[in-house]
């Protein structure tokens, strides 16, 4: 029974200073925020810190980690796999996903260290785009595979960018007709080319 409370305790450590690097993000930008910043923002000792993370850089990629896992356990959670006209790689999962932890997005896209957090979430989104196209009818080999997700992981990441920097101006549902309405058309085209 004991075994269990530091797992907690572990947790909430953690959380805290998800949750410090998170709130210095937004009101200083990431470059300028310095370990002491964050240890006193979580109120939490350095050496605690240290146990936990090697720098500010693994706390910041550590926490898109949990983030991209819990949006790609929502995502292929069994109620979101259906296969609905026009919304065929769930992308409305992501916007809400994007609208619910906007806090979290926004400060991951105004990190500083962008593009290593941009690649890292152009290859979760690439995977899970093509896990769902892997459950679709083939869309034959006109266009690689590769370059299929490389195309429209890097839509659907720079739709979600520019919607957070407008202050969410649409619904998540919205945008997620927007994409599909300039990025599905494609797609299908290519599986209707299969199927004849």
């Amino acid at each position: 029974m004991n075994a269990k409370i530091p797992d907690r305790r572990v947790q909430r450590t953690r959380q805290l200073l998800q949750d410090a690097l998170v709130s210095l993000i937004l009101e200083k930008g990431y470059q300028k925020i310095t370990i002491q910043d964050i240890i006193d923002r979580a109120n939490v000792g350095r050496s605690t810190f240290y146990s936990h993370y090697r720098d500010k850089d693994d706390l910041l990629l550590r926490g898109f980690d949990e983030l991209a896992h819990d949006l790609n356990r929502h995502m292929r959670a069994p109620e979101t796999l259906d296969d609905e006209p026009g919304h065929l790689l769930h992308s409305l999962e992501f916007f809400i996903h994007a609208c619910d932890n906007k806090e979290l997005y926004i400060a991951m896209a105004d990190s500083g260290g962008d593009d290593l957090i941009f690649d890292i979430a152009r290859q979760h989104m690439q995977d899970h785009i093509e896990y769902h196209l892997n459950q679709m009818p083939s869309i034959g080999d006109e266009i690689p595979l590769p370059v299929i997700t490389n195309f429209l992981a890097g839509s659907l990441l720079s739709m979600v960018t520019w919607w957070l920097e407008q202050s969410l101006p649409y619904s998540p549902e919205e945008m997620d007709d927007m994409f599909n309405t300039l990025a599905m058309p494609g797609i299908r085209r290519m599986m209707s080319t299969t199927e004849s």
